[in-house]
């Protein structure tokens, strides 16, 4: 079957995806509701935090743990560190957009193989009754077509073309990132190396609820919430994208001995691997939160320019990188299903016999 014939037509035999939907006991939870209630939770601990810094002796835990722990060496941020920053968004983007796309093509996800639609845990569709047969073609969602790619239903193939194209160049760019993150000594910004990155990170925590900002200091060090997320993030989300996507291919399943098993199987790497995709959603929006409204001018200064300076160069350098994102964003689904041979065939050139492997 070609790209072509799976890509879908927009407009034609539309089923659009439901926000997700999580099981709790035998209750389906809509998901959209954690948007309000992650409202609710902020502003509780906004109150929490502010009546904990009247407590006694707080100061004093914030004064002996400020949240960061300064070192002599690394400082600042090198050109490769802030190129690589650059590509990764750029990659990781579209690479999101395209396993939601997959996603909406079997729009439930399982722990264990072989179980039916009414035994998933989480889904994009109706429900249905426990053990009833339902045809994956029937089964397939729709996705607003700026937010998969390319959006359409039944548009798997190309959505699977651009995660593997991309993945490939993410994984090229993490693997220098890796190399030269140790070469250089820049790991030392990431990897934690005293156990006083617990109570600074709890002594962040506090001065971020209570709206009492810690001292930034990211040139030199980042504070102990900052470190442990970027650690969680660089070191077991990455690789465990990594490790869940090939647990996917039936081949690479069946040689690692994976194919039926609980644990490691297919429906489990695939489950697996949705949490780390939300978990790179979330990381991506807090991230890019914290940085506009904790110095937003010298935060960019540092990764775009490589200085501490608070002018505008920085804003300036983010607003037209914003602008080069936006435009591939807008672009990518159009150009897909207008030429989704074409993008298969570019995919095949790039990849070559690795695709065929995968």
């Amino acid at each position: 079957m070609t790209t072509r014939e799976t890509a879908g037509t927009p407009g034609a035999d539309e089923k659009r995806a439901h926000f997700p939907r999580l099981r709790v006991g035998r209750r389906w939870l809509n998901l959209i509701w954690t948007i309000p209630a992650a409202i609710v939770v902020l502003l509780a601990l906004v109150a929490i935090g502010i009546a904990v810094r009247q407590l006694p002796g707080v100061d004093a835990f914030i004064a002996r743990y400020p949240g960061t722990v300064g070192r002599a060496e690394p400082q600042g941020f090198p050109w490769w560190l802030r190129w690589q920053h650059f590509l990764n968004i750029i990659f990781l983007l579209p690479i999101m957009r395209s396993g939601l796309q997959i996603l909406a093509g079997r729009p439930r996800l399982f722990w264990k193989v072989g179980q039916r639609p009414g035994g998933e845990w989480l889904r994009l569709n109706e429900t249905v009754e426990p053990g009833a047969r339902v045809s994956p073609r029937h089964d397939a969602v729709g996705l607003p077509t700026q937010l998969g790619l390319p959006g359409t239903r039944r548009s798997t193939a190309s959505a699977r073309w651009w995660h593997l194209t991309v993945t490939m160049l993410w994984l090229l760019n993490g693997v220098v990132f890796y190399i030269v993150l140790f070469a250089t000594g820049q790991w030392a910004r990431v990897i934690p190396t005293s156990l006083d990155v617990f109570p600074n990170a709890l002594s962040a925590v506090l001065q971020y609820a209570s709206l009492d900002f810690p001292d930034q200091r990211s040139w030199v060090a980042y504070n102990g919430i900052q470190l442990l997320t970027y650690f969680v993030t660089v070191f077991i989300a990455a690789p465990l994208a990594v490790i869940t996507g090939m647990l996917q291919s039936p081949r690479i399943s069946k040689v690692v001995g994976a194919a039926r098993s609980t644990v490691f199987g297919a429906e489990a790497a695939r489950s697996v691997h949705a949490i780390v995709l939300g978990w790179f959603i979330v990381f991506t929006i807090v991230h890019v939160a914290l940085v506009l409204t904790t110095g937003a001018a010298e935060n960019l200064n540092h990764i775009t320019l490589g200085h501490t300076g608070t002018g505008p160069a920085g804003i300036v350098l983010f607003a037209i990188g914003v602008v080069v994102i936006a435009v591939l964003w807008v672009i990518a689904s159009p150009v897909t299903n207008r030429w989704p041979d074409v993008v298969q065939s570019v995919a095949v050139r790039l990849l070559g016999p690795l695709a065929t492997w995968f």
